[in-house]
């Protein structure tokens, strides 16, 4: 009776044996399994991620190109821009671009995930409204500072044309994004930029428009462009300059009327920055000068009648860009100044928005490849 038993028994330790294994075996698979998984959504997600970061690799160089950031001139492909760090991670992205033809660039973005590259390049083409929107205007005068050699300032309106005096430096990167046109550097000291009379400006409406960047406000009042026989106030007949009050620097225009008052208006918001591009407008309707700052209204006061073009003696006196005639050391400006325009007209503050958000380019990406 016993021998039944034994042999159940043993039936029963097989099973719970071939039970144990098929277990084992099952997990050791789930195992498997899940390790594969894993390691499959780990590559998807560095290829993923550097997807991710050449494309933002690509967005931040069109950017560069869009505003006219000099910071990409020497991004080549032996020396790229970056690393860009991503989420405080060692991922990362650089950048680089080839100039293909005028307002054409190939642009190179390579993302670095891990041990996982990838390399994006978009062909793009960049176009500047802001000349054609200020020639819609109707400028008097236009001295667009572009000139890589010589001493001749051209005004595009041919109406006064200028001198590059005392070593103004030319070719400098300019304000306008995707504008080939470049800017002129000043150094402080007593460089200028003599445009003449300025004849055409003889009536009861004025705005100036200016681009500068300074490099640093030594001389805390700077001339734009001046229209002057002396350094006192009453001996300017119109001006636009840097001013330091209260501490901080901010933007002043000037002006004498036939009727022998000067006025003067000093911006009461808009401190100005050293090394950032800033875009000047000063206008006057017959009544009122305004001071404009990057497109927005800074400041206010009052003249009245027709701007005056003569000296005392009857003399019509040079205008300046970048220092204050007839004395060169006097308020000489450091810095960069590009885009400079007179008009006969006071502009109204929508048309100076406009031209302000021009200086953004237009891009048009013509291919895009990884």
């Amino acid at each position: 009776m016993r021998k039944p038993k034994t042999r159940q028994a043993g039936v029963a330790m097989l099973l719970v044996l071939a039970t144990i294994a098929m277990a084992s075996v099952l997990g050791l698979s789930y195992l498997s399994v899940t390790s594969v998984k894993f390691a499959g959504s780990a590559n998807l997600l560095r290829a993923t991620r550097s997807r991710y970061l050449a494309e933002s690799g690509l967005q931040h160089a069109m950017h560069l190109l869009r505003t006219g950031s000099p910071a990409l001139s020497a991004a080549t492909s032996a020396n790229p821009m970056g690393p860009f760090h991503a989420d405080g991670t060692s991922d990362s992205y650089v950048f680089y671009h080839e100039q293909i033809s005028p307002g054409e660039y190939r642009v190179t973005a390579r993302a670095t995930c891990g041990e996982l590259t990838r390399t994006s390049t978009a062909h793009v083409r960049v176009r500047s409204d802001y000349a054609s929107r200020l020639q819609e205007l109707d400028p008097e005068h236009c001295w667009r500072l572009g000139e890589l050699g010589g001493t001749v300032a051209v005004d595009q309106e041919h109406h006064s044309d200028g001198t590059y005096e005392n070593g103004v430096l030319l070719g400098q990167f300019g304000a306008i994004g995707g504008d080939l046109d470049t800017a002129v550097g000043f150094d402080g000291f007593n460089d200028h930029v003599n445009v003449g009379e300025a004849k055409e400006v003889e009536k009861k409406q004025l705005t100036f428009l200016i681009w500068f960047k300074a490099e640093d406000f030594a001389v805390p009042s700077a001339r734009l462009i001046s229209k002057a026989y002396g350094n006192l106030p009453q001996e300017h007949l119109w001006m636009v300059s840097t001013v330091k009050t209260g501490g901080k620097m901010r933007l002043r225009f000037r002006l004498t009327t036939k009727y022998g008052l000067t006025s003067t208006v000093v911006a009461s918001d808009g401190d100005l920055e050293a090394g950032k591009w800033t875009f000047v407008a000063a206008t006057y309707d017959g009544l009122r000068m305004k001071l404009y700052k990057d497109g927005e209204y800074v400041g206010l006061s009052y003249n009245f009648g027709d701007v005056e073009e003569k000296d005392p003696w009857g003399d019509k006196p040079d205008a300046w860009i970048g220092n204050n005639p007839p004395d060169d050391t006097s308020a000489p400006f450091h810095g960069l100044i590009d885009e400079v325009a007179i008009f006969k007209k006071a502009l109204d503050m929508g048309q100076i928005e406009s031209l302000y958000a021009a200086r953004v380019a237009s891009l048009d990406v013509l291919s895009w490849s990884e």
